[in-house]
């Protein structure tokens, strides 16, 4: 796997570190030994750095391309190319280096990087969840989260911090709210970053071979099986639902048939949802639901509670 055998290293070299007293490698400024181990860890691995030699400054925020050039060192995103992907950025810069690189790497860097402007939440996450896709696809739990200022969120980063929540990468406030307009302090970034890792190195190559999921939880009311009849005999037709869901945690189930006068059979389903607490390879899966209904009527599928 892609990063374990260096973070395991790391880890390790943060415990001696910490054996006997305090770890001579952490911050002053860092409140607790939470906080230790995940600085000393990234910053043994060259992916943070402190304001000064003894202050991290955990509670400052980081810069647009503060942020951008941490997500560049955390996954090992190259410049590859001589000619600039970002041709408004001066190479003059400092961060310049870390827009090429990740803007080669697909990464959503806009034309202007501002030196000056805070990286909020909402960004962060994007790019986040953009630089754990450059190593590879992982299983991802389809579950919905409840966010409480969701509305807040701006498409394009909804599908991230559902994904990141199940990926248990980052966590929402006591209040269930995400805050994604508020600018992302060091701290926050560096705990993102490497819980980040940890999930890289536990689920790094874990046979999932499609992309994780754009939007877990979202469309399913758009899943609409495939309806084939097949006669039983004079008096009998058999209903078959078909669906293709995401993974084989899904399934299909015919809740109640209605006979109406104009000669149509609704056949109510809904879909089965995955066990939250399991983990599913991502693998588009078909499931089939069947059902009997008299011979005379044409059979229709409706989702139950419609």
């Amino acid at each position: 796997m892609k990063h374990k055998k260096g973070l395991a290293a790391t880890l390790a070299l943060c415990v001696s570190l910490t054996a006997g007293g305090a770890s001579v490698l952490a911050f002053s400024d860092l409140q607790d030994e939470g906080q230790k181990t995940i600085v000393d860890t990234l910053k043994s691995k060259g992916v943070v750095n402190g304001v000064t030699a003894d202050l991290f400054k955990p509670n400052q925020a980081l810069s647009e391309p503060q942020g951008i050039q941490l997500i560049v060192k955390a996954f090992g995103l190259k410049n590859a190319y001589a000619s600039p992907a970002q041709s408004k950025i001066s190479p003059d810069t400092w961060y310049a280096d870390a827009v090429q690189a990740a803007t080669q790497n697909g990464l959503s860097i806009p034309v202007e990087v501002n030196p000056q402007a805070k990286m909020t939440r909402e960004q962060f996450v994007i790019l986040l969840q953009e630089g754990i896709a450059t190593t590879g696809n992982y299983p991802v739990i389809m579950r919905y989260n409840v966010v409480n200022d969701e509305d807040s969120i701006g498409e394009n980063a909804k599908s991230a911090v559902q994904n990141l929540l199940n990926m248990n990468i980052i966590q929402l406030d006591k209040d269930g709210n995400f805050r994604p307009d508020q600018p992302l302090t060091r701290m926050e970034a560096a705990s993102m970053i490497f819980n980040a890792l940890e999930f890289i190195d536990q689920f790094g190559n874990g046979g999932s071979t499609e992309p994780a999921p754009v939007d877990p939880g979202a469309g399913q009311a758009g899943i609409v099986p495939t309806v084939t009849t097949t006669k039983v005999d004079d008096k009998t037709t058999k209903v078959k639902l078909s669906a293709e869901m995401p993974h084989p945690g899904y399934g299909l189930k015919i809740d109640d048939v209605k006979l109406e006068k104009d000669g149509r059979a609704i056949v109510l389903y809904s879909i089965v949802q995955p066990d939250p607490d399991k983990m599913y390879p991502m693998v588009i899966t078909n499931v089939t639901a069947e059902t009997n209904i008299p011979s005379g009527y044409t059979a229709e599928a409706q989702p139950s509670g419609k």
